[in-house]
């Protein structure tokens, strides 16, 4: 398990709002994610958090398996599927309301559309969980932690989040499940 924590890292307003080239932060967290590892990453909005899934997924063009982006509303669920189509990427949407393309190579997905897969053992290659401080929400935490603590082992984890006061906790508590 591989936790960063880069908010205090990046220093100017500049960080927030353009990510060109990756950073560091960004390279090393591809980089475990390629090699197999869970990987939890806590920076803030707009640093450039999803450049991470996109850059493992070689910006849409997945090799093998299928990795599910989850978010917490439909809302966003429709952003991003609209967002990554808009560029030509194969992706489906689950959520709850709306199931389409769920053979994709890349699905976005609210995580309680796909708690009973994963517990079920069928997990995809990658799962993010994007705001991952929902494991701390009091309607839908249980949820978050369900799904996340009984994925099945092959599933590679990819965590999200931006204000989450303990990331090394949640990533020490992902390893105690490993």
């Amino acid at each position: 398990m591989t936790s960063f924590n880069f908010a205090s890292q990046l220093d100017s307003e500049l960080a927030f709002n353009q990510v060109a080239i990756p950073d560091l932060w960004q390279q090393k967290a591809v980089t475990s994610l390629r090699a197999g590892k869970d990987v939890v990453v806590h920076a803030p909005t707009g640093a450039g958090k999803t450049l991470i899934f996109e850059l493992w997924s070689n910006l849409g063009k997945l090799k093998k398996g299928q990795a599910i982006y989850t978010v917490p509303t439909r809302a966003l669920a429709n952003d991003k599927l609209a967002e990554w189509r808009s560029k030509g990427w194969n992706v489906g949407i689950a959520t709850g309301d709306l199931a389409e393309n769920l053979d994709a190579p890349i699905l976005v997905a609210t995580l309680e559309t796909q708690k009973n897969r994963l517990i079920r053992g069928d997990g995809p290659t990658l799962l993010v969980v994007d705001e991952y401080q929902m494991l701390g929400d009091q309607d839908r935490g249980l949820n978050y932690e369900l799904a996340l603590a009984l994925a099945p082992s092959k599933t590679q984890l990819l965590l999200l989040s931006g204000s989450v006061a303990n990331p090394a906790d949640v990533a020490e508590w992902l390893e105690s499940h490993d």
